[in-house]
């Protein structure tokens, strides 16, 4: 099987404590795709390479833009790889359909990807930050600092991505999401060549979700996987987050 990691941010920032982030609308600045076995990332452009694809108010990708992304997926899969993302299924690819309108595609699109936080949320009942799986299989974790248009060091995060893009540091966005896919795709690898993913608890216990067997689940197969013991949480979410917009 070969992958094709993919990742986007977002434009606008998404307020603390808002759940619903359809409500916000927060559209798609830039997105990434890493191919295995390829050793460039390829990427959306930026406002000034290519505005006609932007709008010019909310700096995000028009529905044109983002009909060409989907676009590109539906490709890279044509040409034989699996897309694998880190909460791709929930949030990814839930925006990717809802800024193009190509719900039915982008739900395909989904289902028949690989999305590893969706397999481990599935197997144990809580999601997971994609920096603790990479602390887990001891793999260099996310960007967290990129240069700036002044060639100044800035702090960069998913948080702070929107903010930044709204500031025009496109460079820096696009770097933090090139870098994104590149940790993504390789952390899908070495936990399917070491048959397992494995990470440590805020508490401090060690956890592992055994992949010896089948490997990494699509989606699709994912939601088969028997419900598990959620007792433990106070407010456990449902599968029906990630995957209630496909339906």
């Amino acid at each position: 099987m070969s992958l094709a990691a993919f990742d986007i941010e977002i434009a606008q920032e998404i307020p603390d404590g808002e759940v619903d982030w359809a409500r916000v609308r927060p559209g798609i600045s830039c997105a990434a795709i890493a191919l295995e076995g390829a050793a460039d990332t390829r990427a959306t452009a930026d406002p000034r390479a290519q505005p006609a694809l932007f709008d010019q108010s909310t700096h995000a990708l028009t529905r044109d833009g983002v009909s060409r992304l989907v676009d590109a997926l539906l490709e890279v899969v044509r040409d034989g790889f699996t897309i694998v993302t880190w909460n791709g299924v929930g949030f990814d690819f839930a925006v990717l359909a809802e800024q193009s309108g190509r719900r039915a595609e982008c739900a395909e699109l989904a289902w028949n990807s690989i999305d590893m936080m969706f397999h481990l949320f599935c197997a144990k009942g809580h999601p997971l930050a994609l920096d603790t799986a990479l602390a887990g299989m001891n793999l260099e974790g996310k960007v967290h600092a990129v240069k700036g248009e002044d060639g100044q060091t800035i702090e960069i995060s998913g948080k702070e991505a929107p903010r930044l893009w709204q500031a025009g540091e496109y460079a820096a966005v696009l770097t933090y999401c090139a870098a994104d896919v590149r940790r993504t795709l390789e952390l899908a690898q070495v936990c399917a060549r070491r048959g397992y993913l494995a990470w440590t608890s805020r508490a401090g216990k060690l956890n592992r979700l055994d992949l010896s067997k089948g490997g990494w689940l699509p989606a699709r197969e994912c939601v088969k996987l028997p419900e598990p013991d959620t007792s433990w949480m106070r407010d456990p979410p449902t599968r029906a987050r990630y995957v209630g917009w496909m339906k």
